[in-house]
């Protein structure tokens, strides 16, 4: 009988110095760091030369919007084999009619509304004064006197007034002449420069990739992916987003007997574009209209309006709509929304909070990647939130009557199964 072959024996690799591995991490430490400051460095460069062209800005933002939106519909029509030169066609049709029908719809009610607002404005305008006084009263700041209606008109008819203001009018012509300029641009520029960019952007996304050298490209394109469906799905999600809180806002302020209330809901769903800002000013101005024109038991009912449409959108709306984002602490956001109102104004207040959820992405990536080792699945996992799609209300209800009646069985069994446990086994 042959002799049983022993184990071979496992040698175990020897461990690294230490001095090694704290020059190691020391180095990629340095390496990261450096990275960081030229991505810092470039990042500033982009800005100061953005700051110098802020013209073409807003038409380019909007044009980069309105690709985000449109090019899944056009995708989803390639895949059926329509050419993608009239995918686009077909998706900018379809985005104009939708906009064409809200706007039907929604225009007449606005236009009762904003007369009647013109009408009952000096009222409106005097109440608020009033309740403005009372409150700053009553928090003990003391009395204040603000300008009634009538000593605001007062104001506009004296000539010297009038000459004060047409002064500063003409002075600031040019500004308002550059502003209609940016208007033309962005309604007519975005369209045409997102429409082309559209159709030709396989070919552009393969000469960018092209550019990337070949040790780099496996991973610059898995980030690269993940990096355009988060900020993707962000904007087009926070566009859904902000229709849906206008229209819960002004359909709960109309329930109520909310006078305005679809300018109301309009204007909190418009704002709602910028993270937390919409439900806030809506819930406000609710309140403020509802203690002016009506008593303050609407007022209150105005503030639950505005404070339950909240909720929703934070705990249902956005989890469900925005299926893979960037978590940003809120307190973050208020401040990156401060910030960006300060350097760039209303731009800056719309683009800094994307802009820094690429830029945590980026550097999150780098980091865990280069410093602690982790892989790009890994890396990004940890900083991008995904979730799966929702379940149709149908499946939700049928899954959650399943399992009451799952509990409800088991209950049963618990009270009445100590010996029929046993003889159902037997």
């Amino acid at each position: 009988m042959a002799a049983p072959i022993p184990d071979a024996e496992v040698v175990e690799p020897a461990p690294c110095p230490p001095d090694r591995d704290l020059s190691a991490v020391i180095s990629r430490i340095g390496v990261a760091a450096w990275s960081l400051v030229g991505a810092a460095v470039l990042l500033w460069i982009v800005l100061q030369i953005l700051a110098r062209i802020d013209v073409l800005l807003a038409p380019v933002v909007l044009a980069i919007a309105l690709i985000y939106v449109l090019n899944p519909v056009v995708n989803w029509l390639v895949r059926r084999h329509v050419p993608r030169i009239i995918a686009g066609f077909l998706a900018f049709m379809l985005l104009i009619g939708v906009i064409g029908s809200l706007g039907a719809i929604v225009a007449p009610m606005v236009t009762d509304q904003g007369a009647e607002l013109t009408t009952r404005f000096p009222e409106i305008y005097d109440d608020s004064v009033v309740q403005i006084e009372d409150l700053i009263d009553g928090m003990g700041f003391g009395e204040v006197d603000l300008w009634s209606y009538e000593r605001l008109q007062d104001f506009f008819q004296d000539p010297d007034a009038q000459d004060q203001i047409l002064s500063v009018v003409w002075d600031r012509l040019g500004e308002v002449t550059t502003g209609l300029l940016e208007a033309i641009l962005v309604f007519f520029l975005a369209p045409v420069v997102a429409f082309y960019i559209i159709i030709d952007l396989p070919r552009v996304r393969e000469e960018a990739v092209g550019l990337v050298p070949e040790r780099h490209k496996a991973e610059v394109l898995h980030v690269s992916r993940r990096l355009g469906g988060a900020i993707g799905g962000f904007l087009r999600g926070q566009v859904l987003v902000a229709l849906i809180v206008g229209v819960m806002t002004s359909l709960g302020f109309y329930l109520i007997g909310l006078e305005f209330w679809l300018i109301i809901g309009m204007i909190a769903g418009f704002l709602n574009i910028i993270p937390f800002v919409g439900p806030w000013v809506g819930g406000f101005l609710g309140v403020l209209v509802g203690l002016v024109t009506a008593d303050p038991t609407t007022a209150m009912w105005a503030a639950l309006v505005a404070l339950i449409v909240q909720q929703v959108d934070n705990h249902l709306i956005s989890p469900n709509v925005l299926r893979a984002t960037v978590s940003l602490h809120p307190a973050v956001i208020i401040l990156l929304i401060i910030l960006g109102g300060g350097v760039g104004g209303i731009w800056g207040v719309l683009l800094v909070v994307p802009i820094a959820a690429a830029v945590k992405i980026l550097a999150g990536h780098f980091w865990r990647t280069r410093i602690l080792g982790q892989s790009w699945e890994d890396a990004l996992d940890s900083m991008i939130e995904s979730s799966q799609p929702p379940e149709t209300l149908v499946e939700e209800i049928r899954d959650s009557l399943q399992e009451r009646a799952a509990k409800t069985a088991g209950a049963g069994d618990a009270e009445t199964g100590d010996g029929a446990g046993p003889a159902a086994g037997e």
